[in-house]
């Protein structure tokens, strides 16, 4: 039922998670300022091959391996492989380029330092990093996704297995508290999360690399089939988790409150 006024049961964010290089396993913050791209620095680089397309999780599963970390005052990005030493550098921009994505073209330049010899080692490709512009970052289509805790454990209910990591469906804000897929209620509606305000705009398509263990990069669980097994696929689509568009930025933090809005907008 789509949301009316306040709700009796109010969600929180359990975990904010943001990938400075998309593909790279996710990493948690305690907060971030939500804008309208999404969270600054998220998605800012992408891999490419020698052929200048990208490469993500679907094409090399071990870059589940390595995490990012970039610094958006300084420059500096930090990648770092299997918990060792980190690989800090400040990118040395370079020729410009373009990169096909999903739902269009991203523009940027090529980003010269000693990652992309040691992603490629954990890849076994020849891979380069692409650092996008300001308001083009590496984003399936919108700069939010939505996920609750409880339709991770509904999922794995029905189909008599534990809930799954979470982190296989790469969340933006993971939510606990409002039941299992409640956030497919708040579809055109506007919700509060921590001082930012969001549109939820559509449900969260999902595909193979789902399937993938979000630490090693293997496959080693259906989820496809797993969602399909009870929300019948539509379009060609199973559908988990939902989509959201930033109508006021604002700070979010771990802990804060995220409920749809009334009429009013309080």
């Amino acid at each position: 039922m789509p949301p009316v006024g306040y709700p009796t049961v109010q969600a929180r964010v359990r975990a904010i998670h943001v990938s400075p290089v998309k593909s790279l396993r996710l990493s948690e913050v305690h907060e971030a300022h939500l804008g309208q791209t999404g969270i600054a620095g998220d998605r800012r680089f992408i891999l490419i091959d020698e052929n200048g397309e990208r490469v993500t999780l679907k094409k090399a599963g071990t870059l589940a391996r390595a995490t990012a970390a970039h610094d958006t005052e300084t420059g500096s990005l930090a990648v770092c492989i299997d918990g060792g030493p980190a690989i800090v550098a400040t990118p040395q921009l370079g020729d410009a380029v373009t990169v096909q994505l999903y739902d269009g073209e991203r523009h940027g330049r090529m980003a010269r330092g000693p990652w992309a010899a040691a992603l490629s080692e954990l890849t076994g490709r020849r891979l380069e990093l692409v650092m996008l512009d300001d308001d083009s970052p590496a984003l399936d289509c919108h700069p939010v996704s939505l996920l609750s805790v409880e339709s991770c454990q509904e999922l794995g209910s029905q189909n008599g297995l534990p809930a799954p990591d979470p982190r296989r469906f790469r969340p933006t804000l993971l939510l606990e508290g409002a039941g299992s897929h409640a956030e497919d209620g708040w579809l055109g509606h506007d919700i509060a999360a921590g001082e930012a305000v969001l549109r939820v705009v559509e449900r969260d398509p999902r595909c193979v690399i789902t399937t993938r263990n979000p630490e090693t990069g293997d496959t080693d669980l259906d989820t496809l089939r797993m969602i399909a097994s009870y929300r019948p696929p539509t379009d060609g689509k199973v559908w988990f988790g939902v989509y959201a568009e930033v109508r006021r930025p604002g700070i979010v933090r771990v802990g804060d409150p995220v409920h749809p809005l009334a009429k009013d907008g309080r």
